[in-house]
């Protein structure tokens, strides 16, 4: 007799997942556009800050729109170097065959995925730089990034107000501005990480 039954379960029959269809290019290029949107206005939403809090200058869209389209054209830029570099690669890819031994070894068998890789980069490139001539595009960008910037600052300033009891006096008044230029020194420091995200996000 055995003193220990175990419990019999099942997990059920699997069934693979239905195939999805292949991004098509304009798929491809719209969602790399969207992803260069966001880099961009977080590029410009730091400007934004720094400038108006650090330097202590006034807003001008102008300036800002400028900003936007300077990043558009650098991503364009890189895109556009990286579309030469695939082309490169796959060239060299076409004469080699058997298989590869590391996952930067492209053999014949890759051409094809990288000549697609090649044509996204190429028309990402295209569409970056019509954009950065779009000014109604460059302006709400511009602005939208002007307003995450002052969503960031009024949390930022918030957080601390609540965490801190304050109390209205003269040590208060006198103490101040030394907080205040607290919350620009973590403004900075976290400018040098947001850039770093910005280009990783963009060469992606």
């Amino acid at each position: 007799m055995a003193l220990f039954r175990r419990n019999r379960f099942t997990l059920g029959k699997y069934e693979a997942p239905a195939l999805q269809p292949e991004a098509t290019l304009d798929e491809l290029v719209e969602e790399g556009v969207m992803i260069a949107g966001s880099a961009v206005r977080l590029a410009v939403k730091n400007l934004v800050i720094l400038g108006s809090l650090r330097d202590q200058v006034d807003y001008d869209e102008r300036i800002y729109v400028a900003a936007v389209r300077d990043e558009l054209l650098a991503l364009a830029n890189e895109k556009s170097d990286d579309a030469d570099r695939l082309g490169s690669v796959a060239e060299g890819a076409s004469a080699r065959s058997g298989r590869a031994t590391s996952h930067s070894d492209y053999r014949s068998v890759d051409v094809a995925i990288l000549s697609r890789r090649q044509m996204v980069a190429l028309r990402l490139s295209r569409r970056l730089r019509s954009l950065s001539e779009n000014h109604e595009f460059l302006q709400g960008l511009a602005r939208s990034a002007h307003e995450s910037a002052w969503d960031e600052v009024a949390q930022s300033l918030e957080e601390r107000m609540t965490s801190a009891r304050i109390v209205e006096d003269d040590l208060y008044r006198r103490e101040r501005g030394e907080r205040i230029m607290e919350v620009l020194g973590d403004l900075a420091g976290l400018e040098a990480e947001t850039n770093d995200r910005v280009r990783r996000t963009a060469s992606d």
